[in-house]
């Protein structure tokens, strides 16, 4: 409902209108909203007030300014107090005792699995291949049977070959068999010169003794001459055999040749006949190692070629198995030494799963430093008995070397982050907890080694901390040990 507001002064007497305003009532749509908001505001700030002093938050008392409780937090930088809050409650805890220890030094890094052998198969005759023995991705023994390339082609070489060494042979024999009859030819003319040089003397003694009855008288002239013919005769005769014996060495001398000939022969066609024997065991490819066989490249059916450039199939013997990783050289020196006086163990996690964890050995120090990287490459052996190791994977390294000097050891999840950095709380003899800074050298495991803060002997806060503050009661529940923690 609006009134309507003017002025009089017309020489009627009219009202002049000037502007129409709204008549206010008390349940304006305006004073409705701003209450709404009001309430709803108010409530709001009930809520944040009591979630700030059910969880201890500097501030969070009834009148307190946020803002001036944050200034008055302590200088250590741990949890202030909270006036108002009952302090005196006890809190139960769990605690654990600092103690000292010689632990070792690790050093994580990432590393990636190699096979311990890697095997191309490779083809070393060609042919078709007729058969195919295995599955892919199979695990394989050494020595088992995995292809067949068609020997058909090998064994008639082979058997050629093989004939051709049994010729040899039987030429070698009929040598040998000429050979001796020829030698028993020399020995009958070596034989007959003998006798026929006897009768020559015999006729050279009669021409010598018929030559002085000629000259007595007591011979005839013919007689004499016809001694003298017959002691040509047997000359002749003589030299016919020598020449007969020349002829018979000279024969033996083939003959023997011949053998040698025929020997050289048989051994170069029993060399061929080895080699195609060779190359017909070849046509049945066998594993050569023990391993997993990966993907087939060539199937059944398809003709090979000798020492391709492309393998059958690869096998990776993956146990035992290497993991090759890397660590800073400025650590060569300690790592070195360490293993010089002997094994220096090495974890592997897969996707940093303690319970996928393998241990192995450190086999190798790579013989010089990456000038890119400043790192140096090692490797570890992993027996691999559960095969959670597979070649090309990628896996958490943990290098343990030697620890050197005795430090408090604490469980890691005692420590707690305040504005002074790591800080623990510490049981007080009265069972009130103070919240103490400290200084981590470095992590093994779960444990936390404290180079500054804490001595052997302190009772800290390991569970429970969230319901804490400096100087609060506490009942420790339970205790645990620092070195019982899993590495």
């Amino acid at each position: 409902m609006r009134e309507r507001v003017g002025i009089t002064g017309s020489e009627d007497g009219d009202v002049l209108p000037i502007r129409s305003v709204p008549k206010r009532g008390v349940f304006s749509m305006g004073r409705i909203i701003g209450l709404i908001a009001l309430v709803a505001v108010a409530a709001l700030a009930t809520m944040v007030f009591r979630f700030f002093t059910n969880h201890n938050i500097p501030g969070a008392k009834s009148g307190t300014d946020p803002a001036a409780a944050a200034t008055s937090a302590p200088a250590d930088g741990s949890l202030p107090r909270i006036p108002g809050n009952k302090v005196a409650d006890i809190t139960p805890v769990v605690t654990a005792t600092a103690t000292v220890q010689v632990l070792p030094i690790e050093l994580h890094n990432i590393g990636n699995i190699d096979a311990y052998s890697v095997v191309n198969v490779i083809a070393q005759v060609g042919g078709q291949l007729t058969d195919v023995f295995f599955k892919q991705g199979q695990d394989v023994k050494q020595g088992e049977l995995l292809f067949r390339i068609d020997p058909r082609p090998y064994k008639a070489q082979l058997d050629q070959a093989l004939a051709n060494v049994n010729r040899d042979a039987s030429q070698i024999k009929s040598a040998a068999a000429n050979l001796a009859k020829d030698q028993a030819a020399e020995q009958q003319t070596e034989a007959a010169l003998k006798r026929d040089k006897a009768s020559l003397q015999y006729a050279d003694v009669e021409v010598e003794r018929y030559r002085r009855l000629v000259t007595e008288g007591a011979v005839s002239h013919e007689q004499s001459d016809q001694i003298k013919t017959n002691s040509d005769t047997a000359t002749a005769t003589v030299q016919s055999d020598q020449a007969m014996i020349d002829n018979a060495k000279a024969v033996v001398d083939s003959d023997k040749a011949a053998i040698q000939t025929a020997k050289a022969t048989l051994a170069a066609d029993q060399s061929a006949a080895d080699n195609l024997r060779v190359q017909l065991g070849w046509t049945e490819i066998r594993s050569p190692i023990n391993g997993v066989i990966g993907a087939l490249n060539v199937y059944q059916g398809n003709v090979v070629r000798a020492n391709d450039t492309n393998a059958l199939v690869t096998i990776n013997q993956i146990q035992p198995i290497y993991v090759t990783f890397a660590v800073p050289e400025t650590h060569l020196a300690e790592i070195r030494t360490a293993q010089a006086s002997g094994t220096l163990d090495v974890k592997a996690r897969i996707g940093g799963d303690k319970k996928k964890t393998e241990s192995g050995t450190l086999t190798f120090i790579d013989n010089q430093v990456d000038k890119t990287t400043g790192t140096i490459r090692l490797r570890a052996t992993f027996k691999n008995v559960d095969r959670l190791l597979w070649p090309g994977q990628f896996v958490d390294v943990v290098l343990s070397l030697p620890g050197a000097t005795p430090m408090v050891t604490i469980p890691n999840r005692a420590i707690q982050s305040g504005q002074a950095g790591n800080c623990v709380y510490v049981v007080n003899p009265d069972k009130t907890v103070s919240f103490v800074p400290v200084e981590i050298d470095r992590n093994y495991g779960d444990t936390a080694i404290i180079s500054k803060g804490l001595k052997s002997g302190d009772q800290v806060v390991v569970d429970g901390q969230m319901k804490l503050a400096p100087g609060a009661k506490v009942k420790p529940s339970a205790q645990i040990q620092s070195d019982s923690i899993s590495m």
